[in-house]
């Protein structure tokens, strides 16, 4: 959709958007959102940030990102996110347009007395049968094996799932049924949830999740990798393809980003599991968002553009600190200009408010 605009009529368009997106009557109905909980810290900060500097207010609640998608498919929300990309197929059928915007980890974490973050070592073999249930206390041999220093306790294994859907839950899951297929053979896919054997402690949202984690001793969660970073969860070491034990950090994230070569070549979705790359964590993600490519309003549509716009032209101050890794330099700038040529399916150009903004210039 990115078009070419000659620069005296790109003027026009960005001084139009100005005066149509500082109309109080506009300001007064704020743009709203839902879906992934994965990338929800990220883009509440957005949400503030971009309401305090062009009092153009956004609300995002995070319900999961099948939520999310059924909401901007129903016309409900301005935008929509999710983990879970939309075929092209899909995307058509919902009249719906998708572009990337963070890349995160989902991270295992636990609930062990005197465990610092990142000891607890696990392979996918081990981790897996752990989720399916084959595994149950800790001390198990092939825990054990793993973590030949550590002390480990004979708590037993309490495990904490999203019980709404989600797509960290499709994306962990995809994980564990692609790295150690015999042993998580038990769990099933289920949409945006999975079916696990055994008994398990179901969580609305990632928040819950992490809350029920961590007030149960002998418990393991999941989580995007934001919520490691804030709210301190002790998480787990994995062993990546090429034998290393790594951490959820920035660094592994960014190790996956250039093996899995992100959006080298454009925006469809490309695979971050288990990428080959040295030093890289074997659980990353990218996370899109979701808006109508024949939108009701072109208004709304033009304040819900600008919204992403803005924190793309931030780049990668827009997400330090997070937890997440920012999209590549170049996978950002296509997605400015993708932004700025806009157009719904009725050929109509959306205005977005760019370099204009004083609040962007700055």
């Amino acid at each position: 959709m990115p078009v070419s605009l000659p620069c005296a009529l790109r003027r026009v368009v960005l001084l139009s958007a100005l005066t149509l997106l500082s109309s109080p009557a506009l300001a007064e109905e704020p743009i709203t959102g839902t879906g992934a909980t994965f990338p929800a810290k990220v883009y509440l900060q957005w949400a503030e940030d971009h309401t305090r500097l062009t009092q153009q207010a956004v609300k995002y609640l995070p319900a999961g990102s099948s939520a999310g998608v059924k909401a901007v498919s129903e016309g409900t929300v301005d935008f929509g996110a999710s983990d879970v990309p939309l075929s092209a197929a899909e995307l058509d059928r919902r009249g719906l347009f998708q572009f990337p915007t963070l890349v995160g980890g989902i991270v295992p974490f636990v609930n062990l007395p005197g465990l610092a973050s990142g000891e607890l070592r696990l392979d996918a073999p081990t981790l897996a049968r752990i989720w399916a249930g084959s595994i149950t206390r800790w001390n198990d041999s092939a825990i054990r094996a793993l973590n030949p220093d550590l002390d480990l306790p004979a708590l037993p294994i309490q495990r904490v799932v999203r019980s709404d859907g989600s797509g960290t839950t499709t994306v962990f899951v995809q994980y564990l049924r692609q790295a150690a297929p015999e042993q998580a053979r038990a769990i099933e896919p289920d949409g945006g949830r999975a079916r696990w054997p055994g008994n398990t402690t179901g969580a609305d949202g990632s928040s819950k999740l992490v809350a029920a984690v961590k007030a149960t001793p002998g418990a393991i969660g999941y989580a995007s990798s934001d919520y490691t970073l804030r709210d301190r969860l002790t998480a787990v070491s994995l062993r990546n393809p090429r034998g290393e034990f790594v951490q959820p950090d920035l660094p592994a994230f960014r190790a996956a980003i250039v093996a899995g070569g992100l959006f080298k070549n454009g925006l469809a979705p490309t695979p971050l599991l288990g990428t080959q790359g040295a030093g890289a964590w074997p659980i990353v993600t990218a996370t899109y968002v979701l808006v109508p490519s024949r939108p009701a309003s072109v208004e709304r549509a033009a304040r819900t553009l600008q919204f992403f716009y803005r924190s793309f032209l931030l780049g990668d101050k827009a997400v330090a600190g997070t937890g997440f890794a920012p999209l590549p330099v170049a996978t950002q700038a296509r997605i400015v200009a993708l932004l700025t040529g806009f157009r719904t399916r009725d050929g109509v150009l959306v205005p977005v408010i760019g370099l204009a903004d004083p609040a962007v210039a700055r």
